[in-house]
């Protein structure tokens, strides 16, 4: 068994998910991050906190003592810096977690902020292009982040005949590029209120921010105007089992979205995933089977996407089987291990 580390940011939920993987796995597993976060879980695994600006000396110690057998590096300000210089030093193998492509190659900016930082030339990354099957392309590895459905809650059957039929939006609410908006125009065309009931679910961590928060104030006045249209802010993260339970579609509209995660969570429950074209996580669908992946740079694509599933129980639980097969093979933990195990292979 191996010892595995990670320096992050902080313990997000998708790592917590990975690491208790490899711990069930039988394999060590260390978390350095510059800070925690609120509702983190640390029940399985407590994060080594370096800060930022870690002190001079620490990363290269705690490194020494822990003698992981592969680092991954996140950027995480001044710590993966230290982080990659002393698996240097120390001989010790090293990645870097990033959001590219596989098959994508850094710009020049991008290379000169690695080398700055001494971040290793291998990588892995969650992300695949849709349609790309491969495992691994030159020094890039496909690691995505596994799913589990983490309560005893699942769509049920009664949900997928519901009409109108529930659809959830997680994405943060003083965001643009989430782009709610066009979602609820999408819908309103194909019945609103009669067709569909949005949830709309995210943080208001933007809302500060100018862009945020008259992003927010458009939002809000477009749900106030529709008694369909429910949205939530800040909903803990042990309550989103249940709301993907009761919503059978889950959509991501957004545009420059790096990865996109909630509605691949979302299939272990077996609610169907709609994925927009430019959000990372749509490579993860075959569409038309397990979800739809629709392009968001063509105005008509999203209703287009959603009339068949608003319109047809039957495509509903189809597809509600096939996402949640998805989630429980392709994306299950136990192949997120068995694709860590070939990394380590790999040499």
């Amino acid at each position: 068994m191996a010892h595995i580390a990670f320096v992050v940011p902080r313990f997000h939920t998708n790592l917590f998910h990975a690491t208790a993987a490899l711990l069930n796995a039988g394999h060590a597993v260390s978390v350095l991050a510059t800070g925690a976060g609120s509702g983190e879980d640390h029940s399985r695994l407590t994060p080594i906190l370096l800060g930022t600006t870690p002190e001079p000396g620490a990363v290269k110690e705690t490194l020494r003592r822990l003698k992981p057998d592969l680092l991954f590096i996140r950027t995480a300000a001044d710590l993966s810096r230290q982080a990659a210089k002393v698996a240097r030093q120390q001989g010790l193998r090293a990645m870097r977690y990033d959001l590219l492509t596989l098959d994508g190659a850094p710009t020049a900016k991008q290379r000169l902020l690695h080398w700055w930082r001494g971040l290793p030339g291998q990588r892995v990354t969650p992300v695949r292009t849709p349609g790309d099957r491969a495992e691994r392309h030159g020094a890039a590895h496909f690691l995505p982040w596994p799913v589990t459905r983490w309560a005893d809650v699942a769509v049920t059957d009664a949900v997928l005949r519901q009409t109108p039929v529930p659809v959830l939006c997680v994405g943060k609410l003083g965001s643009p590029r989430k782009n709610h908006l066009p979602l609820i125009e999408a819908l309103e065309a194909l019945g609103g209120g009669e067709v569909a009931r949005l949830t709309l679910v995210g943080s208001l961590n933007r809302v500060n921010f100018a862009d945020g928060a008259s992003y927010h104030d458009t939002l809000q006045q477009a749900v106030d105007a529709r008694d369909w249209i429910e949205m939530r802010a800040e909903v803990p993260y042990a309550e989103m089992p249940r709301l993907f339970a009761d919503h059978a579609i889950c959509v991501l509209p957004s545009v420059d979205e790096p990865l996109g995660f909630a509605p691949v969570e979302g299939m272990a429950f077996g609610t169907i995933p709609v994925i927009s074209a430019q959000s990372g996580s749509a490579g993860y669908l075959t569409g038309g089977t397990d979800g739809v992946i629709v392009d968001m740079q063509d105005p008509t694509a999203l209703r287009g996407g959603l009339e068949p599933l608003l319109h047809d129980a039957g495509t509903r639980r189809a597809m509600s089987a096939a996402a949640r097969a998805t989630a429980e093979s392709e994306l299950s933990p136990k192949r997120f291990v068995e694709r860590m195990e070939a990394i380590l292979a790999a040499g």
